[in-house]
């Protein structure tokens, strides 16, 4: 079976328990190296909320508007089939951009749930990552037999 899958997600498919390290593991606050690591890892989930953005307002569907203190479940997902399908079209193209579970959750370790703008990007972010990685055949591509 990893035979078929590309060499990117076979990591991701080899395992059965999270095997993610987060991305500030091996860095050191208030240094130059964690700053940037932490610049880069802000830069790259501005690209992520950009297409979170660009499937909801697509399909005019608002962002998940939670009340403050709201506990984000990551396996919860949409009740409606509409939302649903945001989230794996969010999810397949973050696959196609080569954007893995691992980096989601990284992601997800900046966003603050206080902030309710944040919470809401949280709210499809995290649940995303954890259907990416309880499904990988669905969302990552396929190499023929090889």
């Amino acid at each position: 079976m990893l035979a078929n899958f590309c060499h990117l997600c076979i990591r991701e498919l080899q395992s059965a328990v999270p095997c993610c390290n987060s991305w500030d593991d091996f860095l050191t606050p208030n240094t130059p190296e964690y700053s940037r690591a932490e610049a880069e890892l802000r830069a790259k989930l501005q690209a992520v909320i950009h297409v979170v953005d660009y499937y909801y307002l697509a399909f005019g569907h608002q962002l998940p508007q939670l009340p403050e203190r709201t506990k984000i479940d990551p396996e919860r997902q949409p009740k409606s089939k509409k939302e649903m399908a945001i989230r794996e079209m969010i999810c397949r193209h973050l696959a196609c951009d080569g954007v893995d579970f691992c980096t989601l959750y990284d992601f997800c370790s900046l966003l603050n749930p206080a902030v309710p703008q944040e919470r809401s990007y949280l709210a499809v972010i995290w649940p995303s990552a954890h259907l990416m990685r309880a499904d990988p055949g669905k969302f990552y591509l396929k190499l023929g037999n090889q």
